[in-house]
């Protein structure tokens, strides 16, 4: 008598699953090494946007269904958000910018911003945030990268601005502060109560 033949053995496909994420674990982090993680993270987004269009059955039919002309045009339109995903100057591709939500982490100590404290005729303090009274500009570069013309020029819109909306207690002058945090704060100190220096002033109420 011939023993039956033992069937082949397979490897469970959860096993194949951990082997698979652990060998994409490993090349993203020897990548990691030679490439910034910045663009290496959309590097890894991108491949699996082009697996999707090629190996996704509803985006193989949605692509198509399309006209040539509308393929042309969706190509055109994906390859300069590529182009501007992979630009680490933000602004060069507007409106196809890179995403810097969480680029890089600060490391110097203390961390110093500048912010525009605004004084009104009553005399309160108010911060003009880009953000507060322009709810459409979701990230706006920091201050300290602009020209002394834009930094001014910027100020006097955001005192504009805030003057619509508060027409009963317009503002007076704004000042351009650094403020310093230190990381953690001194005792007695807290991050609510950095310490400032001035380094411009501007007069609204004159106009100039």
């Amino acid at each position: 008598m011939t023993n039956p033949a033992r069937a082949p053995s397979r490897l469970h496909p959860a096993i194949v699953f951990a082997i698979i994420c652990l060998c994409l674990a490993l090349i993203i982090w020897l990548v990691s090494y030679a490439v910034p993680l910045t663009l290496a993270g959309q590097a890894y987004l991108l491949l699996i946007v082009l697996l999707a269009f090629r190996y996704w059955p509803p985006m193989i039919r949605w692509v198509a269904s399309m006209p040539v002309t509308h393929r042309v045009v969706f190509g055109v339109l994906i390859g300069s958000m590529i182009l501007g995903h992979y630009t680490l100057n933000g602004r060069t591709y507007f409106p196809y910018v890179v995403w810097e939500i969480f680029p890089f982490a600060h490391e110097d100590d203390p961390v110093t911003c500048r912010e525009f404290i605004a004084t009104t005729e009553s005399g309160n303090k108010v911060r003009l945030l880009v953000e507060q009274l322009f709810p459409s500009i979701v990230q706006i570069g920091p201050l300290d990268g602009y020209s002394a013309e834009t930094t001014e020029h910027l100020a006097r819109v955001l005192a504009k601005a805030y003057n619509q909306q508060h027409p009963g207690d317009p503002v007076w002058r704004v000042d351009l502060m650094v403020m310093a945090v230190k990381l953690p704060p001194p005792a007695g100190e807290s991050r609510a109560q950095p310490s400032c220096e001035l380094l411009k002033r501007y007069d609204i109420s004159s106009g100039q």
